[in-house]
């Protein structure tokens, strides 16, 4: 089974040729045509970059926008129809990474260990709102609350080694200053 990513999002119509403005969450949005695409159902979308309107265009979350042409939608109406609609990719389409690096889709799932490499938790999520990664752990047990979920900002500080192969991220508490 292939798995589905969340790769780009339709905000809004751009003139009346049925160009919209995606919101693309890759470092490259103009690789876009290299990858399949297709809408939540799974239907096969060709996506081609407007060849007026090569920008990218940068979003106040630091997410880049593009102008682009969907196959099927050649007018103004058809494109307000698509608005808010989330295209995807799977992921074996991704790029290999090098050493140290790492998708942040790959984390999720990974078990969360203490300095002692005991199991703590899993992380269920990873957030990005333009400022740095941001991690959800739900942790296994804190005192006398179990499956407690927080969020700790994705730094070498805290999460001093990922190991994809061996499935988990080692986590070292922040200290809390008290005021």
């Amino acid at each position: 089974m292939t798995e589905k990513i969340l790769f780009a999002k339709v905000n809004s119509v751009f003139g009346i040729k049925g160009d919209v403005k995606l919101i693309v969450f890759s470092e490259n949005p103009e690789n876009i045509e290299k990858y399949s695409l297709s809408d939540s159902s799974g239907n096969p979308l060709k996506i081609k970059i407007s060849n007026k309107n090569k920008t990218v265009i940068g979003t106040s979350l630091g997410n880049p926008i593009i102008i682009a042409k969907i196959d099927g939608v050649n007018d103004r109406n058809a494109a307000e129809l698509m608005r808010g609609k989330e295209i995807f990719t799977n992921r074996t389409d991704f790029e290999e990474t090098n050493e140290n690096e790492f998708y942040y889709v790959d984390l999720i799932g990974l078990d969360v260990i203490d300095g002692a490499s005991k199991k703590i938790g899993k992380v269920i999520n990873i957030l990005d709102h333009g400022a740095g990664g941001v991690i959800e752990i739900k942790f296994d047990q804190i005192g006398d609350q179990k499956d407690h979920i927080d969020n700790f900002p994705f730094k070498n500080e805290i999460f001093p080694e990922v190991n994809l192969k061996a499935g988990f991220i080692r986590f070292e508490m922040p200290e809390v200053v008290e005021m």
